[in-house]
């Protein structure tokens, strides 16, 4: 790679971003009133007349910029200099769009609003065809002054759920993961029963009192993300599938003593090496009763050890070097053929899964291991945040969801799989 691309990739990794979300409202009160002056601001920029229902249209978006803004300031764990990508390309809608969206508008309100000093754009390389937002210092001081919160921030209904993407084989840049497209899919019988599992999780989490620091948090959906290795495969719902679109997910170990549910703080529950089992599973034998990632010669790396099994499952090929990540998670002097032999030694049994890409199946099997498992929960009135090997519920709901928890994991692959409680960080 060049001085310039390393640099322009060190300046990319620097600036966290968060996706538009076409949805976002403000609520009735403050932000509301905010959103309404900053539409009467950009109304001024207009320069010729236009239609009623124009004006009506420009309105709408600049409420769903200003909660967007809004949402991307108080969203948890957001860095507190990431910016907002918001897509202005003139497409036709898909399965993943708001029908009802002025699309058309978009780029002009955007420009009228950067005018008014209430954004600022940037390039947004990457993508290309999106376009990076932050507020500017104006905007976060008016938020401020007029005690903005979480919960002044609404969300309307609607959002797919199930979303399909496919790896496009192109050769990602800097890299970085193989780039993917969203695949605009006829419904079939089983993404339509994901998505009923889907709004009974959404509408469980709905009821179940999370707060963060104390009080409520900004309005989310969860979703599941399936993959296809390619854009010429048939459309199926069989692999990936992990769900995503909860802020818990992303937050930091030291953050997460600031979750609570329905006023209780929350307990943390994984499956142990749960990966390793799936793969032990897969090939029909049984889990060695070792730890999986004690992988002679990283025992002081373990870290690195679970990153290294993980990445040799999910290749599509041998591992001929090491990522920029994994190798800073080994010890120093590490090969990906030191590596590869390392842990073939210590995983025979499942060393012909290495390279062939088999983690885009495991991680079917665990998505829908925990999917089955929130529904059981559920079921009983049990609010649990998913993590992508566990789950977060309240302290006085830790012995039933266990119990569940092992249940969930016989029935959907035959094998009891280890479950530990994580102890959540508390500040002094």
């Amino acid at each position: 790679m060049t001085a310039a691309g390393q640099q322009l990739r060190q300046d990319l990794s620097e600036v966290p971003t968060k996706f538009f979300d076409q949805w976002l409202t403000p609520g009735p009160g403050p932000l509301e009133e905010l959103a309404e002056g900053i539409a009467d601001d950009v109304e001024r920029t207009i320069k010729t007349r236009t239609r009623r229902d124009a004006a009506s249209r420009r309105r709408f978006i600049v409420g769903n910029y200003v909660a967007n803004l809004a949402h991307l300031r108080l969203w948890p764990g957001v860095d507190s200099e990431a910016r907002l990508a918001i897509s202005t390309a003139h497409l036709k809608p898909t399965r993943y769009d708001r029908e009802d969206y002025p699309y058309g508008l978009k780029g002009k309100v955007m420009e009228a609003m950067e005018e008014v000093g209430a954004l600022r754009t940037h390039d947004y390389v990457f993508k290309r065809k999106q376009t990076a937002v932050e507020p500017t210092e104006v905007f976060k001081s008016r938020l401020q002054s007029i005690g903005i919160r979480p919960a002044h921030i609404s969300r309307d209904p609607g959002g797919e759920t199930i979303w399909l993407a496919a790896r496009t084989g192109v050769r990602s840049r800097f890299g970085g993961p193989t780039p993917k497209r969203t695949i605009p899919y006829e419904d079939t019988v089983e993404s339509n029963r994901f998505r009923g599992e889907m709004a009974r999780i959404n509408a469980t989490l709905s009821t179940s009192g999370l707060t963060f620091g104390g009080e409520a948090v900004a309005p989310f959906l969860l979703r599941r993300n399936f993959l296809l290795r390619s854009l010429q495969d048939p459309v199926e719902f069989n692999l990936n599938g992990r769900l995503g679109g909860g802020f818990w997910m992303s937050l930091s170990a030291k953050q997460r003593h600031k979750l609570a549910i329905r006023g209780e703080p929350v307990a943390d529950l994984d499956y142990s090496a749960m990966f390793a089992h799936l793969a032990y599973a897969r090939s029909g034998e049984p889990m060695p009763n070792v730890d999986p990632y004690q992988i002679p010669g990283l025992e002081d790396h373990r870290d690195g050890a679970k990153l290294a099994l993980i990445s040799l499952l999910s290749r599509s090929s041998d591992m001929q070097l090491l990522s920029p990540k994994l190798k800073a998670a080994l010890p120093e002097g590490w090969t990906a053929k030191k590596l590869v032999e390392a842990a073939t030694r210590h995983h025979p049994r499942i060393s012909h899964l290495f390279g062939t890409d088999v983690g885009l199946d495991l991680m079917f099997t665990e998505s829908q291991l925990l999917v089955r498992l929130l529904l059981d929960l559920g079921e009983e009135d049990i609010p649990a945040l998913p993590m992508h090997d566990g789950v977060m519920v309240a302290a006085q709901d830790v012995e039933r969801a266990r119990w569940k928890m092992q249940r969930a994991a016989l029935d959907a692959i035959g094998v009891a799989l280890p479950i530990k409680e994580k102890a959540i960080w508390q500040p002094t």
